[in-house]
Order: C-alpha cells, then sequence, then structure tokens
C-alpha cells in the first residue's frame, strides 16, 4: 500500500529538491529533530572543496598519499597500500592537501556519505574528487570529531541519504553537503566526543601495528622479504607446461609467479583441503532484499579486519534468514572472499544478524594444529595472494573457484612461532574491537544527547 505524505507550502525546505523522496516522513521527522535545536550549516561554519578532478599523476616515491574513496570509512580511514601522486600534482591542487582537523566525506559511490576525521599518520596526503574535505573556520565551537560522529549516527546520516542523486553510482555534489545542517552542542560535551574518537584512533593504530608485526615475522620466516620479484616484459612457457597447466594465458607464466612457485617448492606446505572442510554462502538473488532486516553479507562487507557495513548493504526478511539460517557466520567461523575481492580472508570474532553470500566460503578447520588467526594470516599473505592471483589471472570479472581454492599451498612453521603469530593476531583484534565499541559509544551519546535535548 502506498505512503502519502502531504505537506504545505511553508514546509518546503529545498526549492532545489521537490521529488517525493526528499520529504519522507522519517527524514522531515529527523530534520524537525535538528531544527528544534539550535544548528548551523555546513557552509556557515567551514570551507568545503573537494579533490582532483582530473586523471592522478603517479608517483612512487614522492611520499604523497592518494586518499581515495574507498578508504573512507565510519569515523575512520581504511589501513592499506595508498598510491602516491606527484609533488607537481599536489601542488596543483593544494586546495584539497589534507591538514589536521579536517573531516573527509565519501561523495561519489555506493558508500557515499560515510565520514572521518583526517589521521595524521597518513600525512602529507590528498584526495580526488570522490572525496569532500570540509575544513572548519574555527574549532571553538565546532570539533571536527563531534561532526563526524554525528553525521554516521542515525539523527545525522539521513541528511546524506536524503541529499544523494543517482541510484547506480550515488553522488554528493558540494552544494548538498554546505546544507547539511549541524546541531549547536555544549561545547564540554563535544570534547568527551572527541576524547573516546581518539582513543579509538589510539587503539585502531595499536591494532595495526601488531598485525603489521605478524605479517612482517611472516614473511620474515618465509624467507619472503628477501626476494626480489621481476617484473620482466617477456616470458617464456614450454608447451608440455601448458598442457599439464591446462592454462594458455600469458599472465600465468609471469616471472613473478615462477619465483614464488620455486620458493614455495622450498618450504613445508599443506594443501588447504588437507586442514579444512568448505561450505559456499548462498545466494538470494536481488528479488529477495527488502528494505531492512537481516544483512545479506556479501564481499564488500568482508575485510581482514572484519565486517564493514555502509550505505549500500543488502538485507533480507526475517522469513529468509531464518529459513538460511545454517549459512550465518559463527563467532570462530573462517571466511575467505572468491569472487571479486579475492583472497581476503577474516576469523569471525563478533556476532552478526545475516548469511553470506555465495562469493564467500566458510572454512572449517579438521584439526586444530593450525592456528586460526595464523591461517587467516597466512592466506591474506603476500604468499597466498600471489597464488590466487595467478590462479584467476587473465579474466574479465575475477572468480576464484573452489577446486583452486583447495589446492592454496599453507606454509606450516614451528608450532611455538605459529601459536606466536596467532597471538599477535589476537592482540590485534583485542585493540581493534575496544576501538570499534569506543566510537559506538560515541555515536550512541551523541544519538541519545540529540534526542532528549529535542524532547
Amino acid at each position: 500500500m502506498a505512503l502519502i505524505n502531504l505537506i504545505n507550502l511553508s514546509e518546503i525546505e529545498n526549492f532545489k529538491d521537490l521529488s517525493a523522496d526528499f520529504y519522507k516522513v522519517d527524514f522531515m521527522n529527523r530534520s524537525k529533530t535538528i531544527r528544534s535545536l539550535s544548528y548551523r550549516r555546513l557552509s556557515q561554519i567551514s570551507y568545503i572543496t573537494d579533490g582532483e578532478h582530473g586523471s592522478p599523476c603517479w608517483s612512487e616515491d614522492s611520499g604523497i598519499k592518494y586518499i581515495t574513496a574507498e578508504y573512507v570509512k565510519e569515523n575512520f580511514i581504511e589501513n592499506g597500500n595508498f598510491k602516491q601522486i606527484t609533488i607537481d600534482q599536489d601542488i596543483r591542487n593544494a586546495r584539497a592537501r589534507l591538514r589536521e582537523n579536517d573531516i573527509l566525506i565519501y561523495s561519489v559511490g555506493a558508500y557515499a556519505g560515510l565520514t572521518c576525521v583526517a589521521e595524521p599518520h597518513l600525512f602529507p596526503a590528498n584526495i580526488p574528487r570522490s572525496v569532500a574535505m570540509v575544513r572548519l573556520n574555527n574549532t571553538d565551537e565546532f570539533l571536527p570529531e563531534f561532526i563526524s560522529v554525528f553525521l554516521n549516527s542515525n539523527v545525522g546520516k539521513f541528511q546524506s541519504i536524503r541529499f544523494r542523486a543517482g541510484n547506480s553510482q550515488p553522488v554528493l555534489a558540494l552544494e548538498k553537503f554546505r546544507q547539511f545542517e549541524i546541531p549547536v552542542i555544549e561545547y564540554n560535551f563535544q570534547k568527551k566526543i572527541k576524547n573516546l574518537y581518539q582513543k579509538s584512533y589510539s587503539l585502531r593504530r595499536q591494532s595495526q601495528n601488531l598485525y603489521q608485526q605478524a605479517t612482517d615475522l611472516l614473511e620474515q620466516e618465509l624467507g619472503l622479504d628477501k626476494i626480489t620479484f621481476e617484473k620482466k616484459k617477456s616470458y617464456v612457457a614450454s608447451f608440455s607446461e601448458v598442457v599439464n597447466n591446462n592454462r594458455s594465458d600469458a599472465d600465468y607464466y609471469q616471472t613473478k609467479y615462477r619465483q614464488l612457485e620455486e620458493h614455495t617448492n622450498s618450504i613445508e606446505t599443506v594443501s588447504l583441503s588437507s586442514i579444512c572442510t568448505f561450505v559456499k554462502g548462498f545466494e538470494v538473488g536481488s528479488q529477495a532484499y527488502t528494505e531492512n532486516g537481516p544483512t545479506f553479507l556479501r564481499v564488500s562487507n568482508l575485510t581482514k579486519e572484519g565486517f564493514a557495513f555502509g550505505n549500500s548493504d543488502k538485507y533480507i526478511s526475517e522469513e529468509t534468514y531464518k529459513s538460511l539460517k545454517s549459512y550465518q557466520p559463527k563467532i570462530g567461523d573462517i571466511l575467505l572472499t572468491k569472487d571479486g575481492t579475492i583472497g581476503t580472508c577474516y576469523v569471525v570474532d563478533e556476532y552478526v544478524e545475516g548469511i553470506i553470500s555465495s562469493g564467500i566460503m566458510n572454512l572449517n578447520l579438521i584439526e586444530q594444529k593450525i592456528p586460526k588467526d595464523y591461517l587467516a594470516l597466512v592466506i591474506n599473505s603476500k604468499l597466498c595472494k600471489m597464488q590466487a592471483e595467478r590462479e584467476c589471472s587473465g579474466a574479465l570479472i575475477t572468480h576464484w573457484k573452489p577446486e583452486q581454492i583447495r589446492n592454496l599451498r599453507i606454509p606450516v612453521l614451528k608450532k611455538e612461532t605459529m601459536e606466536h603469530l596467532n597471538e599477535l593476531c589476537s592482540k590485534s583484534k583485542v585493540a581493534r574491537k575496544e576501538s570499534k565499541r569506543l566510537l559506538e559509544e560515541a555515536k550512541t551519546r551523541v544519538e541519545q544527547l540529540i534526542e532528549e535535548a529535542a524532547n
């Protein structure tokens, strides 16, 4: 049954947008909540711009990181191997050169509206046009951490959804950001939110450092730190190799993959199928999607650090969820992506209501000789990533076949070494979990304060 919402001409908030969606009852009510308080438009308190509109000029050694939209998450910047741009491009795009206290907003793409504060450990850095930058005129009235938490909260993020344009590629134009409304909240309260935000940031950095320690130690133990993988423009494969491998695509025989295979043969390994059983997720089909309900966990929801959620998440009904509940990931399950972004592995350490899609495999250890977090660390390492890339090379759409996954070679180290690496990963997860909890606490406090003040 269609829902009808009648509004008076005096209630029109935005004469540039007269669409029915803009005046949904929920949006109207949330806007009234903010307007019942003292508030400022974002344009009144900040300078707003976006990044480079042209093609980036890459550099290998400038040190200037290019923070693209995919790294902008809810109240944090995801750790990654950021590409670097040239000094000349950074100078040309000086207006978007990041500074401390800058606020970043994902503006073009599936997760348009996600917001975070620029993180000092990434400086010097710049941004593309798919990221908007908000630079506060001063921090005596508003703190960037408060604004970030507010715009990601239930009382603030509706504005991102309300002002977005486009379906397949949502866009938040700069003029839309300028209309965002920020409630004026007691400064001491904002400082408490800032404190929670910064503690969360510190713990996440600690988590990243522990995981990096584990990664570096693993590479040392495997001898990968002593190998320089070559990128030759030409290489030769024999006819017998083509027949035995049943592969005729040139990419499969790249020199770096031969180096990897030769090195892997020199260390003790086992096939993944000898230590794990496999269960593929279930594909419900887009016709089963609902506006809310349990989450249909797709490849985009999985990172090596845990589940990631955003504005483009898909949901299923309670009935569908109950009928497919055997596909719900449980704490301790080992999940592995097989389609699109392949080879991402994560040991589940948090409850989530939902089921995994067919692009994700659930691995179950047959015996516990190899620790779970060690196994995930290895699968996320260069050794296994390159194996997966080789098997999937030459394909337009990346699909890692189950039989190829079963043949993945997993290195076996001394028991005490594997346990030490497993412990580093476990400590990393504990710090990351506490970091997430603090951000959730900050968000809850903001929501409660605004709703109480409005009432």
